[in-house]
């Protein structure tokens, strides 16, 4: 080699090194034959290493890459996926350009993934990045917690996998549509498997194609970017809960200020009225009369009980939580309703699970669960013959309670509004609206979950989830 070549390698060299972006050369087969000092880093390697192929032995392979003229005029060659040998970079995106002395300028990117991860995990919607075959390469850290993956796992599979099987074909017509380059209109669907209530709400599912200036400042890129939000009818009903709430909170800070205004008064005309019955009873009065303070007492009785439920919904009594058996509490539970059963000729049957079910919680506030639900049931049986059935089954980490009646059931405008303060069907006086609320709360505080299914002239169900302590 002559020291006129020489010194015009080194000048080349020299300015390689100074370039802002990752460069190579390498030979017609792939062989890289020097790479400058980003490259080098990028790729990972060692000072003094031999320099990688990039597994490109065989000329055909230019021919499977994408020819795009660059902006002086020249050929340009682009390919993602391309393997390495020899150095820590599994895989890397290029961008090849002829040089005229049968070698390639080399220009190194980071494949799409690499590039996009940090920016679509601080996106609140969930966010998956596909290649031309609809394969999920990417999932912002949203998408992955619904779909109960690892941090930082990806799905690995057909986009279409992760949504509902009935509304798969049209995903598959807007994927088509989005790889031809059009915008094809949002699909709804549901998630699959997702930790949303429900096994998935509808959600709406948007699908893009990604243009060159999303995927690189060097090469198109054929794939698509897919975003998943809640449909608007979901958003609609977060929005009717969230106002549903606030109007709870309010209500609470209410009921609690007037409930402790009137216990004591309460608790006063309780105790006088007691004092009058029994102190002259049989001697002053009418008979009649006796029977008139007994009134006044079982009223203040009632009104005391309303009171200590509005205290309960606000929250306002605390308690210490503790390991509680879940069977144990469920009989105790039918114990106090023995009145109420007994008066409306309605069993109770038991399937439970064989292993006690430990809980932690307060067992006073569990057991009023199920003394709401089974003095509901009864109360809505309509002659001899009820029934109610409670099954507890483990679901994972929940232990899983149903209380079942074969009672006349609710229409679906009162199923709506069955949780909701002070909604009552009672036409008696007896029912105060604040049952199902209190149970509603009470499961919240123990970390649940309680639904209703009924249907008219069928019953009615309750489920009630709750976290179970995890055996020894």
């Amino acid at each position: 080699m002559s020291e006129t070549v020489a010194a015009e390698m080194i000048n080349f060299a020299r300015v390689l090194d100074e370039l802002r972006d990752p460069v190579a050369v390498c030979d017609a087969t792939g062989q890289l034959i020097y790479v400058n000092r980003l490259a080098r880093a990028f790729l990972g390697i060692a000072q003094g290493a031999a320099l990688p192929g990039l597994n490109l032995t065989q000329r055909e392979t230019f021919s499977q890459m994408r020819l795009q003229p660059s902006e002086d005029g020249r050929e340009e060659y682009f390919l993602g996926g391309v393997s390495l040998q020899g150095c820590e970079r599994e895989t890397v995106s290029v961008s090849l350009a002829p040089m005229g002395d049968g070698n390639y300028r080399v220009l190194f990117e980071p494949e799409t993934d690499e590039r996009l991860a940090p920016i679509i995990d601080q996106i609140d919607a969930l966010v998956a990045i596909c290649d031309g075959r609809r394969q999920v390469r990417l999932a912002n850290a949203a998408l992955t917690r619904v779909l109960g993956l690892a941090p930082g796992e990806d799905p690995e599979c057909d986009l279409l996998d992760i949504f509902a099987p009935e509304d798969r074909p049209r995903l598959r017509v807007a994927a088509s549509r989005a790889l031809a380059g059009t915008m094809p209109e949002p699909v709804f669907t549901r998630l699959v498997g997702s930790d949303l209530p429900d096994g998935g709400e509808q959600v709406q599912v948007r699908i893009r194609p990604i243009s060159p200036e999303e995927g690189s400042r060097h090469r198109p890129m054929r794939g698509l970017v897919v975003v998943v939000q809640p449909s608007q009818s979901s958003l609609e009903e977060l929005k009717r809960r969230f106002a549903r709430a606030e109007e709870l909170m309010s209500l609470g800070q209410l009921a609690a200020g007037v409930a402790h205004e009137l216990k004591n008064p309460l608790t006063s005309i309780l105790n006088y009225a007691d004092y009058l019955l029994r102190k002259y009873r049989g001697q002053l009065f009418d008979p009649r009369d006796g029977e008139r303070l007994q009134h006044i007492i079982e009223g203040v009785e009632r009104i005391d009980r309303f009171v200590r439920d509005l205290l309960n919904l606000a929250g306002t009594e605390g308690a210490t939580l503790e390991e509680v058996e879940l069977h144990g509490c469920i009989r105790t539970a039918v114990g106090l309703c023995e009145v109420p059963l007994e008066q409306h000729q309605v069993e109770v049957r038991y399937e439970l699970a064989e292993a006690p079910l430990a809980l932690l919680g307060h067992a006073g506030g569990l057991q009023q669960i199920f003394v709401n639900l089974i003095t509901n049931a009864a109360r809505a049986m309509e002659g001899p013959g009820g029934r109610i059935d409670i099954c507890t089954r483990v679901d994972g980490d929940e232990a899983v309670i149903e209380v079942r009646d074969n009672a006349c059931g609710m229409a679906p405008s009162v199923l709506d509004r069955a949780f909701e303060p002070f909604f009552t069907t009672s036409t008696n006086g007896k029912g105060s609206g604040l049952g199902l609320s209190l149970v509603g709360r009470i499961v919240e505080q123990h970390g649940g979950s309680v639904s209703a299914e009924s249907e008219e002239g069928s019953g009615t169900t309750f489920t009630v989830r709750l976290p179970v302590l995890p055996t020894e």
